[in-house]
């Protein structure tokens, strides 16, 4: 049975720029490119659509010309908006990307983060579906409430979760976090985030090339844990505390731009598992789409699953 890819975060307005090195405070430097596109949660969504999933956007929009923007960037995707619309615009990321690939974010709040308590509450949700949440609705106090409720109302077993925790990581309350984990996601991290989450859980002190490692601290108390660790791949545990970390591979390739990466990794991820793809086969589509997405300037760059089949058919 296949499902459907249940997004609950937010899509804003991104407006990025590249530049040789961000500056120092009072600094001033030009970028080579600039451009403004569908953002935030949208990347996700378009990454999951790129697999052929349904994908239903369940997250707050708003009014206002960025609000426009973005309705018109889901429909062209397919999306179709089943959550609230507030009477206030959808805020906007600038996102800055350095010569080394590495992204900087600077955001403001709109329509997106002021989700009405009870947004969830129609969401009709299936054992076939895969619900996403990211960290970043967790970070505002009325998305962190709706998503608190909507766990509350289905708890573990009601379909699959994808938990991107994001690098809020360090800023959400861990009560916040315990909700969430009553349904038993799926915990996707970045090494810098599986490092503060081991930190705050008191599992201790992990680098950033400890992701073997983080992963199987963390699996015994959250379950299922995903640690991206770029060209490394992922490493991926399942809550047996006797049983080591399973390293899922990726391929190689120049990045050039970061910003988006985890987007594709986590919308591949969500979709390929709709689809009712194996575990192990969505865990290589997602890395090697993640992988790809950074070969290509832009937030929403996650490449047709044809090719994503193709490559990881090549090194499988």
């Amino acid at each position: 049975m296949t499902g459907r890819v249940l997004h609950t975060g937010q899509v804003i307005i991104d407006i990025a720029i590249r530049v040789d090195a961000v500056p120092e405070p009072g600094g001033d430097v030009f970028g080579d490119y600039a451009g403004m596109h569908v953002g935030g949660g949208y990347n996700v969504l378009y990454a999951s659509c790129q697999t052929g999933a349904e994908t239903v956007y369940a997250g707050t929009m708003g009014k206002g010309s960025f609000s426009d923007i973005a309705a018109e960037g889901l429909r062209a995707i397919g999306v179709e908006h089943v959550g609230a619309t507030v009477d206030k615009d959808l805020g906007f990321c600038v996102a800055v990307t350095d010569d080394t690939a590495e992204r900087t974010f600077i955001s403001t709040r709109g329509a997106e983060t002021n989700q009405p308590l009870d947004s969830f509450d129609h969401l009709d949700v299936t054992p076939d579906d895969v619900l996403y949440i990211t960290g970043y609705s967790l970070a505002h106090e009325d998305n962190r409430r709706s998503l608190e409720r909507l766990a509350a109302r289905l708890g573990p077993g009601a379909c699959r979760t994808v938990f991107d925790v994001s690098p809020m990581i360090g800023s959400i309350p861990l009560e916040c976090l315990e909700s969430i984990g009553t349904l038993a996601p799926m915990w996707s991290v970045n090494e810098r985030e599986a490092s503060i989450l081991c930190d705050r859980l008191g599992l201790g002190s992990f680098g950033n090339d400890d992701g073997e490692l983080a992963a199987a601290a963390l699996s015994p108390h959250l379950g299922k844990v995903l640690v991206r660790v770029g060209r490394g791949g992922a490493w991926f545990a399942e809550g047996d505390a006797d049983e080591k970390a399973i390293h899922v591979p990726t391929i190689t390739v120049d990045p050039i731009d970061t910003n988006g990466a985890g987007d594709a990794h986590s919308g591949v991820l969500c979709g390929a598992l709709a689809l009712g793809e194996s575990l192990t086969t969505a865990l290589r589509w997602a890395n090697v789409a993640g992988a790809l997405s950074t070969t290509v300037m832009g937030p929403a760059t996650c490449p047709p699953i044809s090719k994503i089949k193709d490559l990881v058919s090549a090194f499988s």
